[in-house]
């Protein structure tokens, strides 16, 4: 799964990067990079590290792309340059929205305004969605006019109605679409149909403060596939490098319980509509992360295509009752372990171990 993470100038978008990846960016030049591994924090592996006592833990990792800032990219009306379809390849947008002063880093449209800068990266993806639409459309007349008549006038009706809701500047996200919708959209990688996260950079002298602007945004997260995060992300970075004890009194001091910046990988994956299971093989416990809804085949994909090849059955336990069991072995005794099929819905937290051929 990739991230991209995205902002007009000096947003703090690099200072975000640094925090779910650990590693500072490379120097943009023009085109995104894959620049970041980000570990998505799972305190259930912890859990299951008490039971198992593994060598080896594997958490789920994303991958993290840092765009240059799209504001400079979308003057002069391009908005079909590389920045834009190198960011139709990613699976959520993290947009990094500015609500700090900072006289050393000075705004490109003079004072920060959250909501005029969060509006024109919106109009900016509109409009690159809105151009794939109206060429598509374009395309398909012209083949109707030569006698083409191929599946493409099919797609018409649904084609329509995306450009209806993108010139009322509303995103594709707010569409109901049927799953053959879905399908039929998702090789255009439309920028507005994307899972999108919200993240408003504030200044310290915003924690624990009532702020007018976060709860506007706050609206924004009833859009389908869409979230908001407030964080204060110098303040955290800063907070990340000190030693552990003197981190916790820093962070009680601001008003902080913990660092905050752990979550947002997990909202990611919220928004993607993704859920976590657990394998233990020898001496690895690994987490792994499927769409909501998955097989239990489809899960034994995930971790080789020779499990699914082959598959037989799935043993199955949730969390809680390997918990209350104790281990393994007492749980398979009191008949918690299930066999289960290659139909089976993997829950989240579910423990698989897959039984297979080959």
């Amino acid at each position: 799964m990739r991230i991209g993470i995205i902002g007009l100038p000096h947003a703090g978008k690099s200072t975000v990067f640094s925090l779910l990846t650990g590693q500072s960016p490379l120097p943009a030049k023009g085109q995104a990079q894959t620049v970041g591994i980000a570990k998505v924090l799972e305190p259930r592996l912890d859990r299951l590290a008490n039971i198992f006592h593994p060598k080896k833990i594997t958490p789920v990792t994303l991958e993290v792309l840092d765009f240059p800032p799209l504001g400079r990219a979308g003057k002069g009306g391009d908005v079909e340059g590389s920045l834009l379809a190198e960011l139709r390849q990613v699976d959520l947008i993290l947009h990094v929205i500015r609500h700090f002063e900072d006289a050393r880093v000075p705004h490109e449209e003079g004072a920060p305004d959250p909501l005029r800068d969060l509006a024109l990266l919106d109009t900016l993806l509109l409009l690159a969605d809105l151009a794939i639409i109206e060429k598509r459309i374009e395309r398909i007349a012209d083949e109707m006019r030569k006698g083409q008549r191929g599946e493409g006038h099919q797609e018409v009706p649904l084609l329509e109605r995306c450009r209806g809701m993108l010139m009322n500047e509303q995103s594709l996200r707010h569409m109901a679409l049927t799953a053959a919708e879905e399908k039929s959209l998702r090789g255009y990688a439309l920028l507005t149909l994307k899972p999108l996260l919200l993240l408003l950079n504030i200044g310290e002298e915003r924690l624990g403060n009532a702020d007018p602007i976060w709860a506007r945004l706050q609206g924004k997260a009833a859009a389908p596939r869409t979230g908001v995060f407030r964080l204060a992300a110098k303040t955290e970075w800063e907070l990340s490098q000190l030693p552990g004890e003197e981190r916790q009194e820093f962070s009680r001091a601001l008003g902080l319980e913990t660092l905050e910046s752990p979550l947002i990988l997990r909202r990611c994956l919220d928004l993607m509509d993704l859920i976590t299971f657990f394998t233990v093989v020898g001496e690895e416990l690994r987490a792994w992360v499927i769409r909501r809804g998955a097989t239990a085949l489809e899960a034994a994909g995930t971790i080789h295509t020779d499990m699914a090849r082959g598959f037989i059955k799935a043993e199955v336990i949730a969390l809680k009752d390997l918990e209350d069991a104790g281990s393994m072995a007492a749980a398979r005794k009191q008949g918690r372990v299930r066999l289960e099929g290659k139909e089976y819905p993997v829950q989240d937290g579910d423990i698989l171990t897959v039984r297979f051929s080959g």
